[in-house]
């Protein structure tokens, strides 16, 4: 921690954290124009944070971030939900009062793909004038406060994964993740398994896998465990799926919130 906190000083980067368990806000980065060393700095710090706010990237374009995210590795196409004109890989994520539309529970994204997304960025375009907060949960404190039982219990389990939420055709298509992955990059492990698409234990019977299941989500999303990112116009929120849970607010009445999605495959399938 202390190398990324040079880091940062060197290139004059303002990062305030957000509580105890992850999270920060970042001022002094522009995206746009972000050298090798710079996005190293930026790399350094979503590895120590997990889950990173980079205000004033307002100025940004759609076409530009999308090649800031190309240069984490392949951009995700989702296939079932609304994307930025032009641009197939990105995601209009937009509510309004003619059309209310948040994703409020919790969720890792995309874990119902082989290769899920290893991180995830929201461009805001538009924000309420109170509210439209996105939270975040650390699944490496939530992995390690478990008793060493438990952690011996569920380190071998896998639990399958679907997109019903989407398309009820993939719940013919469920896959299986290891319920306990190890973060390739920081080596640490995190819980992965998520109320959204997460659906039985493999091997387990139904009502054995729901408890166990049940028991998890509420685990894993406990307050100790969060961080909350709140939205200027040009915030631009980056979290590591492979560690971190998220949900959306919906606290802000009819007011329009729109934000553009640009979210990067893993190199490999999740892995213990």
């Amino acid at each position: 921690m202390a190398e990324v906190a040079e880091v940062a000083s060197d290139l004059a980067l303002d990062v305030r954290p957000l509580t105890g368990a992850l999270g920060a806000e970042v001022y002094g980065v522009d995206i746009a124009s972000l050298d090798d060393e710079g996005f190293a700095a930026v790399h350094a710090l979503l590895l120590e944070y997990s889950a990173l706010a980079l205000h004033g990237q307002g100025h940004v374009s759609d076409a530009q971030l999308r090649e800031f995210g190309l240069r984490w590795g392949q951009l995700d196409v989702h296939g079932y939900s609304p994307t930025v004109p032009g641009f197939k890989d990105m995601l209009l994520i937009r509510s309004a009062s003619e059309q209310p539309r948040t994703a409020e529970g919790w969720h890792s994204d995309v874990s119902w793909k082989v290769i899920p997304p290893k991180m995830s960025m929201l461009l805001a375009r538009q924000v309420p004038s109170v509210g439209g907060d996105t939270l975040f949960a650390s699944q490496y404190r939530a992995y390690e406060d478990l008793s060493e039982q438990m952690q011996a219990f569920l380190e071998p389990l896998d639990a399958e994964h679907d997109g019903r939420n989407f398309d009820l055709d993939l719940i013919r298509r469920p896959v299986a993740h290891p319920i306990v992955i190890r973060h390739p990059e920081t080596g640490r492990k995190a819980l992965y398994a998520n109320r959204g698409f997460t659906r039985r234990i493999v091997g387990l019977p139904q009502g054995e896998s729901d408890a166990v299941l049940n028991f998890l989500y509420d685990h894993c999303t406990r307050e100790r465990y969060q961080a909350r990112v709140r939205y200027q116009p040009g915030t631009l929120a980056i979290w590591d799926n492979r560690c971190v849970q998220h949900a959306a607010v919906p606290d802000f009445g009819g007011e329009v919130r729109e934000l553009h999605r640009v979210a990067v495959l893993c190199d490999e399938r999740p892995a213990r």
